[in-house]
């Protein structure tokens, strides 16, 4: 995979997921990022695809008012 080097999300905020709720198609990813509670829907697919489970770094990139999931 290609990882960015550069992107225009200007708001990433690195954290733990805290809590992953998935149903049959999505997921609601939660963490916990310095005092901020950040929560997350997405595919169930793209949660399993990044290994979300509690216990997991990740950075929460927020753009208006989607937030993208990632990990280092």
């Amino acid at each position: 995979p290609v990882v960015a080097s550069r992107q225009s999300a200007r708001n990433r905020l690195t954290g733990l997921v805290t809590r992953v709720v998935r149903d049959t198609v999505m997921a609601q990813v939660e963490m916990q990022c310095g005092p901020h509670r950040v929560v997350s829907l997405m595919s169930r697919e793209a949660a399993d695809d990044l290994g979300l489970e509690p216990g997991v770094l990740a950075v929460a990139a927020v753009k208006s008012t989607n937030v993208i999931v990632e990990v280092p």
